[in-house]
């Protein structure tokens, strides 16, 4: 799984980038090997204003599907970080469970259709 880290107006601090790189471990364990590559960006939306202005962006790219893309914003970056790999760790396992799933159904759907036309075929116009 690749990684990368962003900020274009937030200063990544190497207790930062470990943090973070922590956190996509302890997050994102269960499905790194589903993942091509993770995104993380960060900014501070008010600047030195305050507030709920600490937006962490994640954005996941699986094989074969739209990408996993997940905001959040709080007023402590560590939060926000926090918040959003937790949300699209779990956004991702759905993902990847309906997928296994979707693949198991055509075989259940082509034998259930296979017996619905000898039924078909039985029946008297």
């Amino acid at each position: 799984m690749q990684t990368a880290i962003k900020s274009s107006d937030y200063a990544l601090t190497g207790a930062l980038r470990s943090f973070i790189r922590g956190q996509i471990d302890k997050t994102m364990h269960a499905s790194s090997s589903h993942i091509h590559k993770l995104t993380v960006r960060l900014k501070d939306l008010n600047g030195p204003k305050g507030g709920e202005d600490k937006e962490c962006c994640i954005e996941i790219m699986l094989a074969e599907q739209a990408p996993v893309i997940v905001k959040k914003r709080s007023s402590n970056a560590y939060a926000s970080i926090r918040n959003a790999l937790d949300r699209a760790s779990r956004i991702t396992l759905r993902r990847l469970r309906k997928k296994r799933n979707d693949l198991r159904k055509p075989s259940a759907l082509k034998s259930n259709e296979e017996n619905s036309s000898e039924f078909e075929g039985q029946r008297n116009p």
